[in-house]
This record gives structure tokens, sequence and C-alpha cells, in this order.
């Protein structure tokens, strides 16, 4: 009886199982990339339910049809923001150190960044890429700061709402969590072999699907509380303007960049010819000796050409004279 009993706990986990993990691959491959929006279907009424209870709680309005009315402070959405800015400075390294001071103010942190420029024979400006962290809350704060610090011409900013499927990745864990309780319920009462292997074979596949959207709940979590900032900052000489302008004072300033860039070119050249000229003159005397050896070739050609044309006279004059003698 006890057996028997075992056998259709087992079977009733298995059933239970092939409804929970049906989407897990799919779901597990779209939460290592970055996250998108989709609309869950095959869900029921039990997941809107609980869609309707995240947002609210226990408070809500709903309307004649029995749809909850949300307005978007109520809402608990989770959002992912990300910001990409160029800015400019004159100063390349202060730059920086005011950028890490900001950062640690706000509570964020550098993922990467990269810093490129600077030549001998150039005056090259530095530019640099750098990935920031920045807790969400102070995301607004932290933007404005790096506008104080660098003139910042260009911010864009967009967000993802990934509400649905953080939902569903959490419905799924409990429901997860759930079987592997009742698995390990049966396996301590389970006595024969065959049930024992199944029972755990199957404790080892939810295991891991719960690993792999604790993962995906990490991530999302991660992406969520901490903004993506996205910030390509150049060295110039010149900050740009970056209000508007007329006719007249963009000619103007486009006269002037004109002149600048002039200006900058001759020196650049300058400073590499003075730079280059040891081997400027290394080729310099080669060029001289080639043209020198061709030069005298062609001296000698000339030379060979004209006394066999003298010969050549000279014999025919004597043969006209022994014609007439």
């Amino acid at each position: 009886m006890k057996k028997k009993m075992v056998s259709v706990g087992l079977c009733m986990i298995l059933m239970l199982s092939v409804l929970t993990s049906c989407n897990s691959a799919s779901l597990s491959d779209k939460a290592t990339a970055q996250p998108s929006n989709m609309m869950m279907q095959g869900e029921g009424s039990a997941l809107e339910q609980e869609t309707a209870e995240y947002f609210t709680g226990s408070d809500g309005t709903f309307n004649s049809s029995g749809t909850m009315i949300q307005t978007n402070a109520q809402m608990n959405r989770k959002i992912i923001w990300t910001v990409d800015m160029e800015a400019q400075t004159l100063e390349f390294d202060r730059f920086l150190s005011d950028l890490e001071q900001a950062i640690q103010r706000f509570g964020g942190y550098l993922e990467g960044s990269s810093v490129s420029g600077s030549s001998i024979e150039y005056h090259i400006n530095r530019e640099g890429t750098m990935v920031i962290r920045i807790p969400s809350g102070n995301l607004d704060d932290f933007l404005a700061q790096v506008g104080t610090i660098g003139t910042v011409t260009y911010t864009g900013k967009s967000s993802e709402d990934v509400t649905l499927d953080y939902i569903d990745v959490e419905s799924r864990i409990t429901a997860l969590e759930v079987e592997q309780e009742r698995l390990l319920a049966l396996l301590e009462s389970a006595q024969d072999l065959e049930a024992i292997i199944q029972l755990e074979s199957r404790l080892s596949e939810v295991r891991y699907q719960l690993e792999n959207y604790h993962s995906a709940k990490n991530r999302y979590d991660s992406q969520i509380e901490y903004s993506t900032v996205n910030l390509y900052v150049r060295e110039v000489q010149r900050v740009s303007t970056v209000h508007d302008q007329s006719v007249g004072q963009r000619i103007a300033a486009g006269w002037s960049d004109t002149l600048y860039r002039l200006k900058s070119g001759c020196e650049n050249f300058f400073v590499w010819f003075v730079v280059n000229l040891p081997y400027l003159l290394i080729w310099a005397a080669f060029a001289g000796i080639v043209i020198w050896v061709c030069l005298h070739c062609v001296k000698k050609r000339r030379q060979k050409a004209a006394s066999t044309k003298q010969c050549h006279a000279n014999g025919t004059g004597t043969n006209s004279a022994k014609e007439e003698k």
C-alpha cells in the first residue's frame, strides 16, 4: 500500500514538473541576454491576479469588467535604465578625477573604462569610454553632476520594462521550490529502488532549473537596482558651443574653427618635421647619391655618344680624301 502511494505521488510530481519546466530553457536564455519585454501567454487568470497583487498589494480599484485600474505611482514596476552620454573637457585628468569622486559619492562603481590618445609627433587629444553603474535612485543627480565637471554635448536615456518577466521568474522559482519540497518528502518515504532513482533524477533537474532562475533573478535585480551609464569623453582645446546660434554667429564660429584647425595643423606638421628630421636627412642623402649616380651615368653615355659620332665623322673625312687623290 505504501509503495502504491509513492508511485501515485511520483506520477503527480512528474505531471507537475512537465507543467513547471515547459518554458524553462527559453526563459533562461532570455535572461542571459539583455531581457526584453514580452506578453506572457497561457499563464491564466492566476498569473494575472498575481501581477495585479504585485503592483498594488491588497489595495486597488477595478472597472466594470473586473480589470484593475492603477496609476504609475501605484505600480511597482521593474525598469532597467540605460544612459548614453558624450562630453568634452579642457582638462582630461581633472575630469577623470572629479568623475571618480562623483561615482563614489552617489554609491556607484566603474564597470569598465578605456583611454586612448597622446602622441609625440602630433598633439592628439585624449578620449575615453567608461561604463558606469549608478543606483537608479541617484541616476538623475549623477547625470546633473557630470554636467558640472564637463560640457555634455549629448544625452540619451532609454528604459526597459521587465516587470512581467520578473514576475514570471519569481512564480517559477516558487513553483519549483514547492516541487522540490514534495520530491524530498517522497524521497524520504520511498523504498522502491526505481522510484528512488526517478525521484533523484527529477530532483536534480529541479535544482538545476532553480539555479538558472535564481541567476536570472539576480541579473534582473542588478540591472534594475543599478542603472548603466555609457560615457564617452573627449579632450578638446576649445569646448563646443551647445546653445542655439544665429547665422552670423555660426559663420563667425566656423571661421574661427577653420583658422584654429589650420594653426593646429601647421603646428603638428612642424613638430612632425623636427622629430623626423634625422630620418629625412638620411633619405635626402640616399636620394642625393641616387641622383648623382644617375646623372653620372647619363653624362658618360652622352660623352660616349659624342666620341663615337666624332670618330665616325673623322673616318668619313679620311675616306673622302683618299677618293679625291
